[in-house]
């Protein structure tokens, strides 16, 4: 029964047909053109909901500049990501075999990749500084931290909501409302 919702949504996606386009062709034609543009960095502000163009060359002076902080970031001998990923496995195996985790299949990473910085720019401060954010989709992290986050979720989620139904049921609370 379940195979067969899975074929029948699949078809369903399948046979979906797009919808119009909202811009012209035109419009598209200069997307492609600003998107192929290696002279310019299309990325989004760090706050605001703002698309920001920059000069490439700039972009990467900026990125630079800020790796150069020897305080802030270290240059490594080697690639870290096979030691972590052994590393990862044989904690989530320990943990396993202890009972304390059911999910070692989910979590073991696979093929890991190195985590990407880039900089959005501070719009809102003068000389528009980049902020550095790190893309660690892939990485050998990547499929513990989903998981601890949808954990930390729920339990943040059920804390609330004992704390809200305890405002609301209980009888000590409830005379001082009035």
């Amino acid at each position: 029964r379940g195979f067969s919702l899975l074929n029948a949504r699949l078809r369903i996606l399948k046979t979906a047909k797009l919808p119009p386009s909202n811009i012209t062709k035109e419009e598209m034609a200069a997307i492609h053109s600003l998107k192929n543009n290696r002279e310019i960095t299309i990325l989004p502000a760090d706050k605001g909901r703002t698309t920001v163009i920059m000069d490439t060359e700039q972009y990467e002076k900026q990125m630079n500049e800020m790796l150069q902080d020897r305080n802030t970031y270290e240059v490594l001998k080697r690639d870290p990501t096979e030691a972590k990923k052994r590393k990862l496995k044989t904690i989530l195996k320990q943990l396993q075999e202890e009972k304390k985790i059911e999910t070692y299949n989910h979590l073991i990473p696979t093929a890991s990749i190195i985590p990407r910085i880039y900089g959005t720019p501070k719009i809102h401060k003068p000389g528009a500084p980049l902020r550095p954010i790190i893309d660690s989709m892939g990485s050998v992290t990547y499929n513990l931290s989903k998981f601890i986050s949808f954990f930390l979720f729920v339990h943040l989620v059920l804390t609330h909501f004992s704390s809200f139904a305890y405002l609301l049921f209980s009888p000590q609370v409830d005379g001082n409302l009035e």
